[in-house]
């Protein structure tokens, strides 16, 4: 039975990733959009999420010991969405924060279903169809369909909304296909010539953060391949040492006016500097349970309105992760977020220099680059692919980590 459903389930996870990613969403909502409309809503995707959210419940019942033993393990993630749906009793729009809770609840769902269904090495697989597919879609729209592939700037933006998500797949695309370049014996060489298409995607979607990052992934992995450390003191030094080199290429990002003028790009990270500055202002009035999950930037919301009039280009959101989660949960949800977030981002860092486990590395990886592109876009307790990616990636982890200490 189980191996009938097997084709089914793969298919179910590599369009749900595709739809998790925003993939399409031009043909789905019209050519015209271009990232920055704030909520988009639209019938067709709100049957799309709500039968993914149905499938993966019903097929989690199956697996549902190990995911109650994932959770008991990982009180943090519960109790951050826990605070999300109790936040549903102190927002301003409880219909609004209600729908989307509903949407984090499900991505969160559908992420514990990727971690307990398919082992790390059948992960990678999976993802490098979604990307894979990402990559050839967008060169077939860039160059056979330009009004729905290129953004009116000239930014590639392929089959996503804006060339920031073209960006962040094809960065997490560069991770997966260098990867299995590597590890796996088949397909070696076409695994590489996607790691250059990442890349040449990455480049004419102009794409600032996604082309450092890339560029961080790579030289970061190098070094660990050559580092091996038993002290948990040492490995946490060389964690915040990392993070610190995260946040020094981000004010390199934002300060260095000769770089960023080859991106068409202001001294403020395209505004991003001052609408923090005004955010904080809406922060300080509720700073311990925040506003509500998702009120900020749902274009019904009160303060969203003033904020939007303040900076006519119409943020979508916080273009911060941390300040996201501030507004939406308050101070509480955020060092709890921290705790958990940055525990599991150690676990695997330590646990990739102590056994040379490639899986660990990977995540490792991953975890590091999602902190450093919250720090201008937001995928943190979200229905984003990267908050999915994320969840599965710890969930593996810990499943693995167990049969390799086993083994030691």
């Amino acid at each position: 039975m189980k191996r009938s459903i097997r084709p089914f389930e793969n298919v179910f996870s590599v369009v749900s990733l595709i739809l998790f990613s925003q993939g399409f969403y031009t043909v789905i909502l019209g050519g015209a959009m271009g990232g920055d409309e704030g909520d988009v809503d639209s019938a067709l995707l709100r049957f799309s999420f709500i039968f993914i959210y149905l499938i993966t419940s019903v097929l989690l019942v199956f697996r549902l010991p190990r995911t109650l033993a994932f959770l008991k393990t990982n009180l943090w993630l519960l109790f951050l969405i826990g605070l999300a749906v109790a936040s549903i009793f102190w927002s301003a729009l409880p219909s609004l924060a209600f729908r989307k809770v509903i949407s984090l609840v499900g991505a969160s769902l559908f992420a514990l279903y990727l971690g307990s269904r398919y082992s790390f090495e059948e992960q990678l697989k999976i993802y490098s169809w979604t990307f894979g597919i990402g990559i050839f879609a967008s060169l077939l729209f860039v160059f056979g369909l330009p009004s729905l592939g290129i953004m009116s700037s000239g930014a590639w933006r392929g089959i996503y909304p804006h060339k920031n998500g073209l960006g962040e797949s094809m960065t997490i695309g560069f991770l997966t296909f260098y990867f299995l370049s590597f590890s796996s014996k088949q397909y070696r060489l076409f695994f590489k010539i996607c790691c250059l298409l990442s890349i040449f995607l990455i480049l004419f979607g102009k794409s600032a953060t996604s082309l450092i990052s890339v560029i961080f992934i790579f030289t970061t992995a190098r070094v660990l391949e050559n580092i091996s450390l038993k002290s948990r003191k040492s490995v946490l030094g060389l964690l915040l040492c990392l993070i610190a080199c995260s946040v020094l290429l981000f004010l390199l990002t934002i300060n260095i006016s000769t770089f960023l003028s080859i991106y068409d790009r202001d001294i403020t990270l395209t505004g991003r500097t001052p609408l923090w500055a005004t955010l904080w202002e809406f922060i300080t009035e509720k700073p311990w349970l925040g506003h509500g999950y998702g009120m900020f930037f749902s274009g019904s919301h009160r303060e969203t309105i003033m904020v939007w009039r303040i900076h006519d280009w119409i943020p979508p959101h916080a273009h911060n992760g941390f300040i996201h989660i501030w507004l939406d949960v308050g101070i509480v949800g955020l060092v709890v977020f921290c705790i958990g977030y940055l525990k599991s981002t150690f676990d695997s860092l330590f646990k990739y220099l102590i056994f040379k486990d490639t899986k660990t590395l990977w995540i490792f990886l991953l975890l590091l680059y999602t902190i450093f592109f919250n720090l201008t876009e937001v995928s943190f307790l979200s229905q984003g692919l990267l908050w999915i990616l994320s969840i599965a990636a710890i969930y593996s982890m810990q499943i693995d980590s167990k049969k390799i200490e086993s083994s030691h």
